[in-house]
């Protein structure tokens, strides 16, 4: 009898010491993995085009500027977003190759670029309002395939699953840009 019960006992410690591992200090459910898409499955793809874009404050409309980048196999573009609706304010494009961009997909890939969780807030609407946003796509024929996002308040925020290589991505897309910094010289985000 005192054994059954000392086996009850530890099984039920055991099961609250599982809950309590799989959850954060504020009760809510850790952010698990949802799905990764392998960008190197588009390296080739024509009509694959793979974007970071870097949303300001919330600010007026105004005020508001973004900043994206996009590239595929045949060139590489920059714009200037103005407004919240994303108005094309001023872009640059430049050429590209498929060797070139089977390199940075790649690159991308390793990055965990593909890499998303999932988490409570997947909408990053109003999310960080003093902070920026980052939205990481994959399209192909247009169609989104992938889209995800994170930002600069915390590393829980959104479903991009790539964590600490936000940073890597980033250095990897405004180094697609000839003149990156000379491009977005008096943009304020």
């Amino acid at each position: 009898m005192r054994y059954g019960f000392a086996i009850i006992v530890i099984a039920f410690l055991v099961i609250v010491g599982s809950v309590i591992v799989a959850t954060r200090g504020d009760g809510a459910s850790a952010p698990s993995l949802a799905r990764f898409t392998k960008l190197v499955d588009y390296e080739n793809n024509d009509t694959a085009n793979v974007s970071w874009t870097m949303q300001g404050r919330l600010v007026g409309q105004d005020q508001r500027r973004d900043i994206r980048i996009t590239v595929n196999r045949n060139k590489r573009v920059v714009e200037i977003l103005h407004y919240y609706g994303e108005r094309v304010e001023q872009s640059a494009e430049y050429p590209n190759s498929p060797t070139a961009f089977a390199a940075f997909v790649r690159a991308l890939d390793n990055a965990s670029f593909g890499r998303e969780r999932i988490v409570k807030q997947a909408d990053e609407r109003g999310v960080c309002p003093l902070g920026n946003r980052f939205i990481y796509r994959l399209t192909d024929s247009s169609e989104e395939v992938m889209r995800t996002w994170s930002d600069t308040c915390a590393a829980a925020d959104g479903p991009f699953g790539g964590g600490k290589t936000a940073q890597l991505i980033q250095q990897l897309f405004k180094a697609q840009i000839t003149d990156y910094n000379n491009f977005t010289v008096g943009v304020s985000l």
